[in-house]
């Protein structure tokens, strides 16, 4: 079960309906060059912001699929949340907390990103439920918040967990240790636990649970 937060100025949001797809869209930053007698070339750069994108479901009743903190919420709350959203032009974390069905947690992630642009669609005959395709692009900050769950009553309470760190230059290449997983090292080296992927693509890594204690992985 996926549970997808937005969060802004110390307050949250649940989305009542978690997107039946997430897409993050990887990009690279290189630039064309044309060099005489040789031709079109590439100037290699690094890694391009992430861009996000999935649609969510907002229902006007609720359905038995609906997830709810509190007080089942109609679409109006969640659209006017996301006008404020990009007027504030100010960023917003996406905070994604990922279950299997046999209540075991796969790792959970957090971005801060900015609200590029959402769709609303109206679709006959579903009685007053709004569709929203929501595109977002990741914000880069020098410091980094991780948040865990806090279940207060019928709340969820989002809380920063552990200090926040600053800023810091990322080594080459870092030994795997005893007790290390790619997210824990993403989480570490990268202060982002989601970009574990990128560990894995770039160390040729298969099985991104299949590293051995004193392999040597690049992260630059």
């Amino acid at each position: 079960m996926y549970r997808f937060y937005f969060k802004q100025n110390g307050e949250q949001i649940l989305l009542p309906v978690a997107p039946s797809e997430l897409v993050t869209k990887v990009g690279g930053e290189s630039e064309r060059v044309d060099l005489v007698d040789i031709g079109a070339g590439s100037i290699l750069k690094d890694i391009g912001l992430r861009r996000i994108s999935f649609t969510v479901l907002l229902p006007a009743v609720q359905y038995s699929f609906v997830q709810t903190e509190g007080s089942f919420k109609a679409p109006i709350f969640y659209l006017n949340q996301f006008r404020q959203y990009k007027m504030s032009k100010k960023p917003v974390s996406l905070i994604v907390f990922r279950k299997l069905a046999d209540g075991s947690e796969l790792f959970s992630g957090n971005i801060d990103v900015s609200f590029e642009e959402y769709t609303v669609v109206e679709r006959g005959g579903e009685q007053g439920d709004f569709w929203v395709e929501i595109n977002l692009k990741e914000y880069r900050k020098i410091s980094s918040t991780t948040y865990k769950m806090e279940k207060k009553g019928e709340q969820t309470i989002l809380e920063e967990f552990g200090a926040k760190r600053e800023g810091k230059e990322i080594p080459n290449t870092y030994i795997v240790k005893v007790g290390d997983s790619l997210w824990k090292i993403a989480q570490t080296m990268l202060n982002d636990g989601s970009r574990y992927n990128e560990i894995a693509q770039k160390n040729n890594i298969v099985n991104p649970n299949s590293i051995k204690v004193g392999q040597i992985l690049h992260l630059g």
